[in-house]
């Protein structure tokens, strides 16, 4: 059959209706679907930090690996460099990003510790090496050198190995810190932690058994001694 033919009919011209219906309809849902999509879709923010050299992504309530880790580099390192003169000024700067629950705890923190830095002019300063993000446990490591130094010579100033660690969640596109530890050595990743429970609970095992070995061979001393004492009496 002529298809040209055919079109031009009636049941032609019907059928091409039909089919233009059916096309139109799913169109408009697709728009539909479309529309709905994009109006429950978050926002996502794409910056370049300062501290990394790849793009970040941040969401209402969620970031992207590279953002929390350069949110981290930035805390260790305004933590980190402590001075007599600038501790007030690194509370300020911690106060808006710093969640209720260790609110007071961090202030407080700063304030006893600052009082100590003025009266002994005690300075800080820190060379981060490494940041280690744990997708695990939403803990971000920066980890370097600490130098502590008394007073202005450079000569006792002291050096240690010493890492930041930090719990950073997102909200309403701000950083919000949910906890701050400090410490010496290397980070105390989840591994690690398993691993020094581990070796804490075969230590513990270890000390009872050697407890009951020493149990066990005084019990027959005593008896003996009890026994030496009684055929002296008789």
């Amino acid at each position: 059959m002529d298809l040209k033919r055919y079109l031009s009919t009636f049941h032609g011209l019907k059928t091409e209706a039909y089919f233009s219906r059916m096309v139109t309809t799913v169109l408009l849902c697709l728009c539909f679907f479309l529309v709905a999509v994009l109006a429950t879709r978050p926002t996502i923010v794409t910056i370049q930090p300062w501290t990394l050299a790849e793009d970040a992504q941040v969401t209402r309530d969620d970031a992207s690996r590279s953002y929390i880790e350069a949110w981290g580099f930035a805390l260790a390192e305004l933590i980190g460099n402590v001075s007599p003169g600038n501790v007030t000024f690194i509370g300020d700067r911690l106060k808006p990003l710093l969640d209720p629950k260790i609110y007071h705890t961090v202030l407080e923190g700063l304030e006893s510790n600052a009082q100590g830095l003025m009266d002994d002019r005690v300075t800080m300063r820190f060379e981060p090496r490494r940041v280690t993000y744990e997708k695990s446990s939403g803990k971000v490591f920066v980890t370097g050198y600490s130098f502590i130094r008394q007073g202005l010579s450079f000569e006792a100033e002291k050096r240690e190995e010493r890492t930041y660690e930090f719990v950073i969640r997102i909200a309403n596109y701000a950083p919000l810190i949910k906890s701050i530890d400090t410490y010496l050595g290397n980070p105390k990743t989840r591994d690690v932690l398993e691993k020094n429970e581990l070796r804490q609970q075969r230590d513990e095992q270890k000390r009872q058994e050697q407890i009951k070995e020493r149990a066990r061979y005084k019990e027959p001393e005593a008896d003996r001694r009890e026994t030496t004492e009684a055929d002296t009496k008789l």
